[in-house]
């Protein structure tokens, strides 16, 4: 499964260069935007969300997850997700819905990470290691790559009104299988949520937090 979305992702890339190029400015406009936003924090703001990580690295060892309930909401978010994007790749008005998607998750990406490194030093650079790029290694890429393949058969849909001879229905099926394989692999990512990074979150209490 991986290597046929490997594959996948290869030959997409190749024909719809463009629309990646698209899609990874968006995304990484999102990131600097967040990168910024916290250089805007009031100082009101930057206390409290300073005392709301304190108190997260205070009780991060004894962290307790429940395993069950926490696994259905993160599968259950990121079909969300995924559907919402699969949506609005049918309709060529979601275009900017579907970048708006993609800068603000950059935007919220950017944020925590710039945050938690500028403000706790090595205590947010670890937590930003351990809490936040895991489950984000599998799940910004399988985004990346839903943006594209949504902002493209869109595209397709725009081109058709001027060529009607152009075939939608095998692209429909692409599309879709493109979809499938991306919600398991946010599947996968939140799996990694919720299974992998608690564990590293209170090994990483015992020895630095």
């Amino acid at each position: 499964m991986f290597k046929a979305f490997l594959t996948l992702c290869k030959t997409s890339l190749r024909r719809q260069w463009l629309v990646y190029f698209i899609v990874l400015l968006v995304f990484t406009l999102g990131l600097t935007a967040g990168f910024a936003g916290v250089q805007k924090l009031q100082t009101d703001q930057t206390d409290q969300l300073q005392s709301e990580v304190d108190r997260f690295l205070q009780q991060a060892g004894m962290l307790e997850i429940d395993f069950s309930m926490a696994t259905r909401d993160v599968i259950y978010n990121g079909i969300i997700l995924v559907v919402a994007i699969y949506l609005l790749g049918l309709t060529i008005i979601g275009i900017p819905f579907v970048l708006a998607i993609l800068f603000v998750r950059g935007f919220a990406l950017g944020f925590a990470i710039e945050f938690l490194t500028r403000e706790k030093s090595i205590q947010g650079t670890v937590l930003t290691i351990v809490a936040i790029l895991p489950h984000n290694i599998l799940m910004i890429p399988a985004l990346l790559f839903a943006g594209a393949a949504s902002l493209s058969f869109a595209w397709l849909l725009a081109k058709r009104f001027h060529n009607s001879k152009i075939q939608i229905w095998p692209s429909f099926i692409a599309y879709s299988g493109i979809m499938v394989l991306v919600t398991v692999c946010f599947a996968g990512a939140g799996l990694v949520e919720v299974y992998l990074t608690p564990l590293l979150i209170k090994i990483a209490a015992n020895y630095v937090f």
